[in-house]
């Protein structure tokens, strides 16, 4: 395999069970901290939270574009049951960050 068809693997933050006002500026520095040089796709992983407000929805939003000026592709691995993801669908996430229905999806980027 040659240098330029070789990818890096994805980096995997975990995030929170529960995300709001309290934590949302960790979350955001959790994901911007993911986003080095080399990397070329991030994933945050939000398969195990349950809770999500605007607050935590703006510090992924946030996240996405400091990823795009640093070149970087954020993908969000989020359950398909439950409120957060339903939260992301009303709100037009997927629009602006890609959505996936599990992490492995989200590291496949399928």
């Amino acid at each position: 395999m040659s240098d330029q068809a070789e990818q890096t693997m994805p980096v995997v933050v975990v995030l929170p069970a529960e995300i709001d006002v309290t934590n949302s500026e960790f979350v955001h520095e959790r994901i911007i901290a993911a986003l080095t040089p080399g990397v070329d796709v991030v994933v945050a992983d939000m398969t195990g939270t349950t809770f999500c407000d605007s607050s935590g929805v703006h510090a992924v939003i946030f996240a996405h574009e400091v990823a795009v000026t640093r070149g970087i592709e954020l993908r969000l691995a989020v359950s398909p049951d439950g409120s957060v993801r339903r939260v992301l669908q009303l709100i037009g996430v997927g629009s602006v960050v890609p959505v996936y229905s599990s992490l492995a999806e989200a590291m496949d980027g399928v």
